[in-house]
């Protein structure tokens, strides 16, 4: 309707101005005795009659604006005693009676699938009772609800005691009936009567529109009565009640159209009786000033103006009067469209079942409405052994009773409850608390080259970010939401929630501003140059570390020879730092190389951005729980990361070396597994600086290990459970290698047999050929001799 209302009204526009079949003027010889006279003209009498018959059709409209009115009795109010509707609607109801049997049949066996964890019964029969309460009485709701609007419309619809009427607006005040139109001969008066024509044209269109809207808003609020039993039935399970709060959305949008519709039109006929705010000069029409001729017998005037044969829009004040008061009501018209979508929109944007304050106040009066939160989750098993070199193993059955003592049930619940409320107040912010799979996932996105991968860590960053530090957000609507959340989650951390703590000490990791990041990215990336170059010189005594930096020497010794001016200042600017004994200049020198980096890096170049590495800021003062309060970590979840981490390190395309090239995936996979025992190691030291270093080389994934709860054992889990991927996957391409060797060493045997047998076969021939050879020359001798 929105979309269709503007191009009819267009369409009416165009019709009225280019098709409509004025009267053709011709060239003629002056006639004094025709010209400045009054004609009968069937155009004019056409219009005429056409702006007579809308306002008549506007004044009916306006005087009967009630939702329904069967007949009239003699005190002229509305008698609805054999409504028409009604029988309609019983019968929308018997079939709504019979579905509601269906949905109980669904419930019972969701109960009996679910065993009562979605839904109890004892939640399920106040909930039905409701519908059912709804679905009786929908008729008479509906019908209440319409009936406030009428006394709404019933104000403002009276202006002095009576019904506004077109003679409140603008008046074409002649009888239908009677009408004759004329219009005077010449030239000189066919501009001036064509404007005429086209005003009436306009004012005729603009009342048809108004009894249109109202007509049409009448008839919608009919099928919404008789449809209104199917409503309740979206009420009964949550995946569908989205789609109720759009069905409501619609039908206060058109319920509400004609109370504002009767407020604008109330205050648009008071401002034109006190006169509207313009500077309008009507000095010229007491005087008798004649700028646009009367050219017509429709006599127009805007509001408070005198008609007269010379005051019909003579003037460019008067004409300008009537554009306005034109243009006002239009705008009548289509303002409580405007005011009403605005309104709907931003109902829209508001999640009633993840408001708190809604919730609560349902939970204590409509708690029926809300599913079964079912029995609290029993505390989360003990994280796997942190010895365990080869994944975790299960707990026996009959062990699984003997351990440390529960919390209590109630503080359980409490926490279990205060979660969840969190977990609710997250999805505003199109958020959810990540499970351990869900790290993993993460993780391989960094590593992956798909853009859709890297825009979904990239969104999940942002959101913190806005959740970290509302302020900074731009679009007003979304400033306003992340504020609330921000607001609701330390509310809940002052409760004691941990989820709600976690997420806010994540939100503050990523939320860091722009300036600062620059700055604190830049220092590391300082820090790790000036170790790259004094390493180059001086290796350190660390025999693996040793390794790292002869290998890198010896790369960029490489590029050296081949041309590279970047690997060239590199090992000019170790050189110098290693001679220069001034702390400044070393500085300036280290300054030089990093620019250079990031110059280089810029322009793709892969080596520089190898040896600038940090991209991220490094936050070293957050610590892991000891024990997740926010979800359960089972074996199964480890057992899951151990299967992605594998398929990943199958799939994904390794990183490139220093010198550009794509490195070999077993080289890939070894790199990566001596940094994971390295980070376990770290993280399992006693030293609170070495746990901070382990901390380090987990920051990539840490607002998600943050978000999710994880306790420093369930981290070590999970590089365990990759580190054992990465152990099987080079296990299994060994082993395929091997199998290849072998087979490649049995065709090759298979291969030199035939050879020797075929070199054995040629020697006998040669043999045996030299023989024969032998005896020829012998029996030719002796028969020489003979």
């Amino acid at each position: 309707m929105r979309k269709f209302l503007p191009i009819f009204l267009i369409f009416l526009f165009l019709n009225s101005i280019f098709f409509t079949s004025f009267k053709p003027v011709y060239a003629q010889t002056p006639n004094p005795g025709i010209d400045g006279k009054w004609v009968g003209d069937s155009e004019v009498t056409f219009v005429g009659k056409t702006g007579a018959r809308s306002g008549e059709f506007l004044d009916w409209v306006l005087q009967n604006y009630s939702w329904l009115c069967v007949k009239k009795n003699t005190q002229n109010q509305c008698d609805n005693t054999n409504n028409p509707l009604i029988p309609f609607w019983m019968i929308i109801r018997n079939i709504v009676y019979a579905l509601v049997a269906l949905f109980v049949l669904l419930t019972a066996f969701i109960l009996i699938i679910t065993r009562g964890q979605s839904i109890t019964v004892m939640r399920f029969i106040p909930r039905f009772v409701f519908v059912i309460v709804l679905i009786t009485l929908s008729f008479s709701l509906v019908q209440f609800i319409y009936q406030i609007g009428d006394i709404i419309q019933d104000f403002f619809l009276r202006s002095n005691g009576q019904y506004i009427t077109t003679k409140d607006l603008l008046y074409i005040g002649f009888d239908y009936e009677s009408f004759s139109g004329y219009r005077k001969i010449g030239p000189q008066f066919e501009e001036s009567a064509f404007i005429s024509l086209l005003l009436v044209r306009l004012t005729a269109i603009t009342y048809y529109v108004m009894t249109g809207v109202l007509l049409v808003r009448k008839i919608i609020l009919w099928f919404f009565v008789i449809i209104s039993p199917v409503f309740p039935l979206l009420l009964f399970y949550r995946p569908i009640r989205n789609t109720a709060k759009i069905w409501l959305g619609e039908f206060f949008r058109w319920l509400l159209y004609a109370p504002l519709f009767a407020i604008f039109l109330h205050g648009l006929v008071i401002v034109w009786r006190a006169g509207i705010p313009l500077p309008f000069d009507f000095s010229g029409v007491a005087a008798g000033k004649v700028i646009y001729p009367t050219a017509i017998n429709i006599l127009l005037g805007g509001p408070g103006q005198t008609l007269g044969i010379n005051n019909s829009v003579n003037l460019k004040d008067t004409f300008a009067l009537y554009v306005v008061a034109l243009l006002m009501l239009w705008v009548v018209i289509l303002l409580p469209f405007l005011l009403l979508k605005i309104f709907l929109d931003y109902i829209n944007t508001i999640s009633f079942e993840n408001n708190i304050a809604l919730r609560q106040f349902m939970n204590r009066n409509f708690s029926f409405l809300n599913p079964s939160r079912g029995i609290p989750p029993p505390p989360p098993p003990p994280s796997p052994s942190l010895v365990q070199p080869t994944g975790a193993g299960r707990t026996l059955p009959f062990m699984a009773r003997h351990g440390t003592a529960a919390l209590p049930s109630e503080i359980n619940a409490h926490i279990q409850a205060s979660v969840r409320e969190s977990a609710e107040v997250l999805k505003l912010a199109n958020l959810s608390v990540p499970k351990l799979r869900d790290v993993a996932r993460y993780e391989a996105s960094f590593l992956s080259r798909e853009t859709l991968r890297k825009n979904e860590v990239n969104k999940f960053h942002s959101t913190l970010e806005k959740i970290g530090n509302p302020a900074n957000v731009t679009i007003p609507l979304e400033r306003e939401k992340f504020s609330s959340v921000r607001e609701k989650l330390i509310e809940q951390k002052q409760k004691g929630n941990p989820l709600a703590a976690s997420i806010l000490t994540a939100s503050q990791i990523s939320s860091v501003s722009h300036a600062q990041k620059t700055v604190q990215i830049r220092q590391q990336q300082l820090t790790h140059i000036r170790e790259t170059l004094n390493s180059i010189v001086n290796p350190a005594t660390s025999l693996e570390q040793k390794e790292k930096v002869i290998k890198l020497k010896e790369q960029l010794t490489i590029e050296k020879e081949k041309g590279n001016a970047l690997a060239t200042s590199i090992l000019e600017a170790s050189d110098k730092i290693s001679k220069e004994t001034i702390g400044e200049k070393k500085t300036k020198i280290e300054n030089e190389v990093l620019d250079l980096l990031l110059h280089e890096e810029k322009n793709g170049n892969t080596l520089a951005s190898q040896l600038v590495q940090p991209k991220e800021i490094v936050q070293t003062s957050q610590s892991l729980p000891v024990i997740n309060k926010v979800q359960q970590v089972s074996l199964d979840d480890y057992e899951e990361v151990r299967k992605l981490w594998t398929e990943n390190y199958q799939t994904i395309e390794p990183p490139r070396n220093l010198s550009g090239d794509q490195m070999e995936r077993r080289e890939w996979i070894k790199n990566d597994i001596e940094k994971i025992n390295q980070a376990i190691n770290l993280l399992t030291s006693p030293d609170p600086d070495r746990v901070n270093q382990g901390m380090e080389m987990v920051a990539n994934i840490l607002p998600f290990l943050l978000i999710g709860g994880f306790s420093k054992s369930e981290v070590i889990a999970y590089l365990k459970a990759k580190m054992e991927a990465g152990k099987s996957v080079l296990s299994e391409a060994q082993r395929k290698e091997e199998e290849e060797e072998t087979m490649i060493s049995g065709k090759k045997e298979k291969v030199e047999a035939p050879r020797e047998m075929s070199a054995q076969v040629e020697t006998e021939n040669v043999e045996n050929d030299q023989d024969s050879k032998d005896n020829n020359n012998m029996k030719n001798e002796e028969e020489e001799k003979s």
